[in-house]
């Protein structure tokens, strides 16, 4: 039996994957995931915890773009990714803070590889079919 499931769905799962792992970790374990994340500062554990909701509140909503497989939001994904990796760089030069190199890593990673199996396969679907 072939997969048929798109090399770009396929990728939505690693960000599902980071986004409930870590918004689980920020809610229940926010000290332990932020010593192993290389956070150098102390941060409120209220606001901790209420990203690992909003976390957790994304992964939801990826899980159900893989669930129903509607390519429409694939690319979304990545308009809002981009957008939050240029700002956690800001937030890195601001603050120095080693943990947004780790952010960045992560969601750089997830960018990388959800956009090149997006053009790769946008590439495959516009290239002319031959007649025989």
């Amino acid at each position: 039996m072939p997969n048929t499931m798109p090399k770009t769905r396929r990728t939505l799962f690693y960000l599902a994957s980071y986004l409930l792992i870590t918004g689980l970790a920020l809610l229940f374990v926010p000290d332990l995931f932020l010593k192993l994340a290389f956070a150098t500062r102390e941060y409120p554990g209220a606001f901790v915890r209420f990203s690992g909701i909003l976390m957790i509140g994304l992964a939801t909503v990826v899980v159900n773009i893989i669930r129903f497989g509607n390519k429409d939001f694939y690319r979304a994904t990545l308009i809002a990714r981009v957008p939050m990796w240029i700002a956690t760089l800001a937030l890195y030069f601001y603050t120095q803070e080693t943990f947004f190199i780790v952010v960045l890593a992560v969601l750089g990673t997830g960018i990388v590889l959800t956009s090149s199996a997006y053009l790769s396969e946008r590439h495959i679907a516009t290239q002319p079919t031959s007649k025989v």
